[in-house]
């Protein structure tokens, strides 16, 4: 621990800075850029956390975080394989689907979709989740039924009632004509809208109605479907076997997430810079002070101060600098985090449309902040520690020779 001695002269040194009002100007512009770097960088972070984790909820929330299948895409026992994955830690539900792509026609349009087939009575299904009771039973009890997007319905110009033609080239006929795709006409009961590109792609229908215009056999489906805990764990499942593999969601928006990761760093290690600069604008001022400091830096050794108190003082000295800005920058962007919608309606700023929601979401990690605050710290403490261990260096008798 510093000796009073030494606390006492470092402060002071950190509060007046001799002849040289470059080195406190250059000083104290360190201490604001470090204050508004770690402020800039934890605002930036949690807007990013609450980002990445609102499309987690929304777009992992209404997709299967896995899909169990085979290379023919066709499971014979999908009863026992389910038994098996509910014993799996982190897997909270399972659910045999039939998937094949689709023409859907309607009166406006002909276009491509993915077809479901899936158990309406599965509660982890949260497209089926979206729809009121009344859609549900309907679903669930009226043969041929179908639910899509919302987005799909607008394009094909369909509202719930009207008929819809399915076309699936899986399970076609062969026929005097030449091969014929199979196809059915569907009642739309119902549609969803999670705001994601799913509305566009995606219609479910009951299971053993896409069995049958697929032609499966009894019990035979496509796969299962899993819901995990955390969909970020899917890597952990455990091996499969018999042929088996998974299809994760990292395989077809694994990207998306990616982006977002790579962009959160890039921010993150921009702001991160500003942090350096100004850490290196400190040791600049300190260098500058040391050179100033000098014959009083002999003087003091002349009186008995070792060289490792004098390295402490200044240590003490360009500590004070960063802690302060730390400190303070933390508590900045600790505030403007926690106000940041009532911040921006004050300064009359509007980012809610690119945001998707009525307010920015911001999501506050306590490991990620107390990183940036002890990072912070100890590369000011670094940038200390070279002129602190230059004014230990001063040799009093050349420093005294022209005093």
């Amino acid at each position: 621990m510093f000796q009073p001695l030494t606390l006492m002269l470092g402060l002071r040194y950190a509060g007046a800075r001799g002849r040289r009002s470059f080195a406190s100007f250059v000083s104290g512009f360190s201490t604001i850029g470090i204050l508004l770097g770690v402020a800039a960088l934890m605002l930036v972070s949690s807007v990013m956390n609450g980002f990445e984790q609102q499309l987690k909820d929304n777009l992992l929330g209404v997709i299967p975080h896995a899909l169990v299948t085979n290379d023919a895409r066709r499971l014979n026992m999908p009863a026992e394989q389910a038994g098996q994955l509910a014993h799996v830690p982190g897997v909270v539900a399972s659910s045999p689907f039939i998937s094949a792509e689709a023409m859907v026609q309607g009166p406006a349009a002909l276009t491509g979709a993915e077809l479901y087939g899936v158990d309406p009575a599965n509660p982890a299904d949260r497209l089926l989740n979206m729809l009121d009771e009344q859609t549900l039973g309907y679903f669930r009890d009226l043969p041929y039924g179908l639910v899509m997007g919302a987005g799909l319905a607008r394009e094909l110009g369909v509202s719930p009632g009207d008929k819809i033609r399915l076309t699936v080239t899986e399970g076609s006929r062969f026929t005097p004509l030449g091969r014929v795709p199979s196809q059915r006409l569907f009642t739309l009961v119902g549609t969803f809208a999670t705001g994601q590109d799913v509305d566009r792609q995606v219609v479910l229908t009951r299971l053993e109605d896409a069995g049958r215009l697929l032609r499966y056999r009894p019990e035979q489906v496509s796969g299962l479907r899993l819901w995990l805990a955390d969909p970020f764990q899917v890597d952990k499942l455990p091996a499969l076997d018999n042929g088996l593999r998974y299809e994760t969601w990292q395989h077809s928006r694994g990207e998306l997430f990616q982006a977002v990761a790579m962009e959160k760093r890039l921010m993150s290690l921009m702001l991160a810079l500003i942090i350096l600069v100004a850490a290196f604008n400190i040791l600049s001022a300190m260098v500058m002070v040391v050179t100033d400091k000098e014959a009083e830096i002999a003087m003091l050794q002349t009186l008995g101060l070792s060289r490792a108190r004098v390295m402490a003082v200044f240590m003490i000295q360009g500590g004070f600098s960063g802690v302060l800005g730390s400190l303070l920058g933390f508590g900045l962007g600790l505030l403007l985090t926690l106000n940041l919608d009532a911040v921006l309606n004050v300064l009359g700023i509007n980012f809610y449309s690119s945001a998707g929601g009525s307010q920015l979401p911001v999501l506050l990690n306590s490991a990620q902040l107390v990183i940036i605050l002890f990072s912070t710290l100890a590369l000011c403490v670094l940038a200390s520690l070279y002129p602190a261990w230059r004014a230990s260096r001063v040799q009093p008798a050349e420093a005294l020779r022209y005093e």
